[in-house]
C-alpha cells in the first residue's frame, strides 16, 4: 500500500469514526507484537467506540482493499495477533457485560472484555465462564473465542467452542449477520435464499457434502486441539457457525457481542502438589491420575521452580516445597462438601502410595494456599523472562496440545533434541 493511500485510508478513518485512529510510528510499534516473538508492523490501528466505528472500518478496509485484524490483549503466543493490516483493538472500549441470564447460565458480552473482569461480574451470580486460559488476566473474550482457549480445567469443560452460543458479526463485505445453533432443515431452508447469509449457508452445506466423509476420518480425534478451522462443526447434529468462530483467529468474521453459556462456581477445591525427580516419569503418571476424575492437572518444572524460587515476590508462595524437584504436578478437585472433598483427596493418595507416583505429595485445602499456588503457574512464562542475562528464553513449541497416552514419549523426544542441540527447555503444561 503506497503511503499517499495509506495517507488517505486514515483521513477517511478518522472523518467517519468517535472512536480512536493511530497510525503513528509509535502506535504501529506498539501492535507489531504480541506475546509471541513475531513482529509485524500493522498500517495503522483503529480503537472503536461504537459498533458503528467497527462497521465504517471493515466498509472503508474493503473500498481500500486491505484486510482487518480484530484484536484483543494481544496475549498470542503464535502472532495471531500481529498482522499487516487495520487492528482494531476492542479492549477500550468495547468491554461491556451487557446481560447475564442467571436461571438459563448465559450470558450476552462484548469481544473486549477481559476474561478474567467478566468473571469477577459473574461471582454474584455463583457463576463463571468455564475456561481458563492463564492469561485469563489480560486476555480479551474476543481474543478468548478467536485462539478457542481451553486452560487448566479443559478437562471438566473442554474449550470454548463449546461454551458459544450466539454471535453478532460483521462479515468482509460488511454483511450483519447473527449465528446460533440451526436444524440442518433451517440451514437448508436459509441457504435457498438469495443473501449474503443464503450463500454462506450453501457453501457451508457444499463443504459438508463434499468434505464430510474426510473430516469424519482424518480430523484429530482427540478432543483438545486448536489448530486451524473447527471442521467438525459440520458434522454436528445442528449447525452452529458461533462454534465455528472459534480457532479461526478473526479470519470468518468480526465479532460484536457474544452469547456464552455459563457454569457454576465450585463449592469448595483441594489440590495435591506431587513432587517427581524425573519429567518423563511424572508425564508417565498423568493417565493414571485422570483416572481419579480430577478437575485440574498441571505442571510445573525444575527451572519454573528454581526461578520462582529466586523471586522474592513469589518465593514464599511455595516455601513448603520439598528438596529441588524436577517436576510438579498440580492436582486439583472439586467438591460439593468436606466429606466429598477429603475422599476424592485421600483415593489420590492411595493410588499415588500404591503406583508410587512422585514422592512427599502435599494436600492443601486452605484457599489462600491453593491461590498462591495458583499465581505460580499463571505467572510460568514472565518468570522465565527472569532469567539473568542478555540471553532470555524464546517461546518455539507453544500451545501443542499432545494425547496423553503419547505425553510421556513427547517430552522424552523434545528433551533429546533439545540436548542435541546444547540447549534447554522449560516445560509447563496443563
Amino acid at each position: 500500500m503506497s503511503q499517499e493511500s495509506t495517507h488517505e485510508l486514515e483521513q477517511a478513518l478518522r472523518w467517519r469514526l468517535e472512536g480512536e485512529v493511530r497510525f503513528d510510528l509509535y502506535s504501529r510499534m506498539l501492535y507489531s507484537t504480541d506475546a509471541s516473538n513475531y513482529q509485524i508492523e500493522p498500517i495503522g490501528v483503529v480503537i472503536p467506540r461504537t459498533y458503528d466505528d467497527v462497521r465504517w472500518t471493515i466498509e472503508l478496509a474493503r473500498q481500500f482493499r486491505v484486510p482487518v485484524l480484530p484484536r484483543g490483549g494481544g496475549s498470542s503466543l503464535a502472532g495471531q495477533a500481529v498482522g499487516r493490516a487495520i487492528v482494531i483493538d476492542f479492549s477500550k472500549y468495547l468491554n461491556q457485560l451487557l446481560d447475564v441470564d442467571p436461571s438459563a447460565r448465559t450470558a450476552r458480552v462484548q469481544p473486549g472484555i477481559v476474561l478474567a473482569q467478566l468473571n469477577a461480574k459473574l461471582r454474584r451470580y455463583g457463576l463463571m465462564f468455564g475456561p481458563d486460559p492463564a492469561s485469563a488476566d489480560r486476555a480479551t473474550i474476543g481474543g478468548v473465542i478467536g485462539n478457542n482457549a481451553s486452560g487448566s480445567h479443559s478437562i471438566l469443560y473442554g474449550m470454548t467452542a463449546d461454551h458459544v452460543l450466539e454471535a453478532h458479526t460483521l462479515l468482509s463485505d460488511g454483511s450483519e449477520l447473527s449465528f446460533r445453533s440451526l436444524p440442518w432443515e433451517e440451514v437448508e431452508r436459509r441457504a435457498s435464499c438469495d443473501s449474503r447469509e443464503g450463500l454462506l449457508y450453501r457453501e457451508l452445506l457444499r463443504l459438508r457434502t463434499q468434505y464430510g466423509e474426510a473430516i469424519a476420518r482424518e480430523y484429530p480425534k482427540h478432543w483438545r486441539r486448536a489448530s486451524g478451522y473447527g471442521l467438525p462443526v459440520l458434522l454436528e447434529p445442528q449447525l452452529n457457525v458461533a462454534r465455528l468462530l472459534a480457532s479461526s483467529e478473526g479470519t470468518l468474521a468480526v465479532g460484536l457481542e457474544y452469547t456464552l453459556n455459563l457454569v457454576p462456581l465450585p463449592r469448595l477445591t483441594g489440590l495435591v502438589l506431587l513432587q517427581f525427580d524425573d519429567l518423563v516419569g511424572a508425564m508417565q503418571a498423568v493417565p493414571t491420575l485422570l483416572e481419579t476424575e480430577p478437575s485440574a492437572v498441571e505442571l510445573m518444572d525444575g527451572l519454573l521452580i528454581r526461578l520462582t524460587r529466586e523471586q522474592p515476590g513469589y518465593a514464599p508462595r511455595i516455601a513448603f516445597l520439598r528438596g529441588a524437584p524436577e517436576a510438579l504436578l498440580m492436582v486439583e478437585y472439586y467438591a460439593e462438601s468436606e466429606q466429598e472433598l477429603q475422599s476424592k483427596v485421600e483415593r489420590l493418595l492411595r493410588v499415588v502410595a500404591e503406583r508410587r507416583l512422585g514422592r512427599d505429595p502435599i494436600a492443601i485445602t486452605d484457599r489462600q494456599q491453593q491461590a498462591d499456588v495458583w499465581a505460580v503457574r499463571k505467572a510460568g512464562l514472565g518468570l522465565l523472562y527472569s532469567i539473568r542475562g542478555d540471553l532470555k528464553p524464546i517461546a518455539c513449541i507453544e500451545d501443542v496440545s499432545v494425547p496423553v497416552e503419547h505425553l510421556a514419549d513427547y517430552v522424552r523426544e523434545i528433551l533429546r533434541l533439545v540436548a542435541e542441540h546444547g540447549t534447554k527447555a522449560a516445560f509447563y503444561a496443563h
